[in-house]
């Protein structure tokens, strides 16, 4: 009997996931957002990677962040998609918090899916997403990785394996270690609004210090084990300059995850926007 209950309840959410695939009228499901800054080899795979998802109901939102015109230029071709949203910093941040941040506010669907610009979505990436948000009942879900790996100096990741931590994920889970892949996460948008974003002054581990705030909260998590995404390994990985000061990062992690996230203090200055 448990098998058939669950076979139907499975076969609930799917119908309730096809039900809402199609494209957005005015409120999308899921607000796709990629930081930018240079990568402009590998950006419009990323893009594409997102535009041919199976489930159709979403925007997919570009901020750039003081990009180089070539970058700029490769952005723009997607301007008059139906379902792409363009926005322009001047001037470089550093990282990807305050894109990331500002493509949040930008967000009308009502959950996050965050893509780096050098990575993969898997085609079926929201689809299954929005299924285990449906069916966990959870605020926060995430998945697998598949490692592309460009690197022939890398001796830590093999290409093609997966990473992959624990399908149940708590506050306690993540006070030992980020359980979480940014690229395959998507998140309720009232989460964010509510408890904030990412601190700009988190140089790496920005992703566990939110992740940790939410959970601390009372955020529920679900972690697939299913691949979400290709995280693609390189020497431009913006991440692998910080892997020396791990520690420290980790610790500012678990201390400040602690601390209310203001927006006018996280703010670094004047952003100076480019207009087009």
């Amino acid at each position: 009997m448990s098998r058939l209950k669950s076979r139907i309840r499975n076969r609930y959410y799917r119908a309730r996931v096809q039900w809402r695939n199609h494209l957005p009228r005015a409120k999308p499901i899921f607000s796709v957002v990629i930081p930018i800054y240079d990568r402009t080899g590998v950006v419009a795979e990323a893009i594409h990677s997102v535009l041919t998802q199976s489930f159709v109901n979403f925007e997919l939102l570009l901020v750039c962040d003081g990009s180089p015109p070539q970058t700029r230029a490769v952005v723009e071709q997607y301007r008059d998609h139906r379902q792409v949203r363009i926005h322009h910093f001047a001037q470089s941040s550093g990282n990807a918090c305050r894109a990331r941040n500002h493509g949040v506010m930008m967000a009308a669907g009502e959950f996050v899916a965050f893509l780096d610009s050098d990575d993969i979505a898997a085609e079926s990436r929201l689809e299954r997403s929005y299924y285990y948000l449906l069916r966990e009942g959870v605020d926060l879900v995430g998945g697998a990785i598949e490692y592309l790996v460009e690197d022939e100096s890398n001796r830590q990741f093999e290409n093609g394996q997966i990473g992959f931590t624990s399908e149940k994920v708590t506050y306690q889970h993540l006070l030992e270690q980020n359980m979480l892949s940014i690229c395959t996460v998507a998140v309720r948008r009232s989460w964010l609004l509510r408890y904030g974003q990412f601190r700009k002054k988190m140089r790496y581990r920005e992703d566990h210090e939110l992740w940790l705030r939410l959970a601390r909260n009372g955020c529920s998590i679900h972690n697939v084990p299913e691949v979400f995404a290709k995280y693609r390994i390189h020497q431009g990985n913006a991440e692998l300059g910080y892997l020396k000061d791990d520690d420290h990062w980790f610790k500012q992690a678990l201390t400040l995850h602690k601390m209310p996230y203001r927006p006018e203090i996280e703010a670094s200055g004047v952003e100076e926007e480019l207009s087009l």
